[in-house]
């Protein structure tokens, strides 16, 4: 008989109205100083840094470390809002392991699923409530929140992949999402 909780099936809430699960073990909570770099509008990300460095969005992780497995779930719900004419959107990551893919389900929102490789193949999916993405562990990926309410989507994968999010950071996406005409458009990024 294994002493372990997680070799026995077990359970998380998800609320769908509030997009998040209980009981969690860490929230993590991006604000825009963090994620200041991200952006092309750097005096847009001053002004919103001096008003009060608000919340851009959250994520709650659970993990499910098996004898035989390692799974984990964060459930990210990301607010409505821009940076300048950017959208929000989450940090974007590579996978350290790259034979380790996730499984994204959007819940509720509507935006974009941004991906990128290394050797700069890109895509933008569009992302909306009721997709499921399968994201290869090779793919760079990021959600942004092109819509006027809260986007939620639960992220399901193994614990062994990691995240890398330097790289991103730093380059960010071959394209941005950006409010033209109160509709989102993609754009060239330009700080590429």
């Amino acid at each position: 008989m294994s002493t372990n909780e997680y070799d026995y099936p077990i359970s998380v809430f998800y609320d769908l109205a509030r997009g998040d699960i209980a009981p969690y073990e860490k929230l993590v909570e991006r604000r825009i100083g963090e994620l200041a770099p991200m952006f092309h509008d750097q005096q847009a990300v001053a002004d919103m840094v001096a008003g009060g460095d608000e919340l851009i969005y959250e994520i709650f992780y659970r993990s499910f470390p098996a004898t035989r497995s390692d799974w984990g779930v964060g459930v990210s719900r990301i607010r409505p809002g821009t940076v300048g004419d950017e959208y929000y959107m989450t940090k974007g990551h590579f996978h350290e392991r790259e034979d380790q893919p996730e499984v994204y389900f959007c819940t509720s929102g509507t935006g974009y699923l941004l991906l990128e490789t290394v050797e700069g193949d890109f895509r933008a999916e569009e992302f909306r409530t009721g997709v499921v993405t399968h994201i290869p562990g090779h793919w760079s990926h990021r959600v942004v929140n092109t819509g006027s309410e809260p986007m939620s989507y639960i992220g399901v994968y193994s614990l062994s992949a990691g995240h890398l999010y330097d790289r991103v950071l730093e380059r960010g996406f071959a394209k941005i999402v950006v409010e033209r005409d109160g509709a989102p458009v993609l754009i060239d990024n330009p700080r590429r």
